[in-house]
Order: C-alpha cells, then structure tokens, then sequence
C-alpha cells in the first residue's frame, strides 16, 4: 500500500529578468505568492500538483485554509519565522 500525503504551500516570489524566484528571507520586494497543492508520495514525490498565483497574500492564505478545511488536511506554519523558533 502507498501512503499519500497532500500538501498544501505558500510561497512569495520574485520576477527578475524574466525570471521568477522565490523569496525565502524578510525584506526583500516580493512581485506575489503562489500557492501550491500537491499530492505526494510517502517519498515527497509529487504525483500531481496544482498552482494558483495571486499578488494578494491574504487571499491565498484564506483560500489554502479553505481548501485545508475541505480536505481535511492539518495546517502547520513551516515558514523560516517559525522554523527558527
């Protein structure tokens, strides 16, 4: 039997000279989010994956709690912030 997980991220990012990068540190200018939901394998390998961006950070944010509430799927804060912590 293969274990699944679904996983559900946001990330900020950049576009520079056409090209889009992530934004992992505090401070620096962020062009909009993308929120990602991804199916995986107990591996971490994404057997499907969906992405949705939007420059409104909150209303992804209330949108991946929308689709956690739906799906069932427990909410963690993995950002940097609380990592440090």
């Amino acid at each position: 039997m293969i274990n699944t997980v679904i996983a559900i991220e946001l990330e900020a990012y950049l576009e520079h000279n056409g090209q889009v990068e992530l934004v992992h540190d505090q401070g620096q200018p962020v062009d909009g989010y993308a929120l990602y939901l991804r199916y995986e394998n107990e591996q971490g390998d994404a057997l499907a994956q969906w992405l949705c961006d939007h420059p409104d950070h909150r209303w992804l944010t209330q949108f991946g709690t929308l689709l956690a509430t739906c799906f069932h799927i427990p909410l963690h804060d993995y950002t940097s912030q609380t990592l440090a912590a």
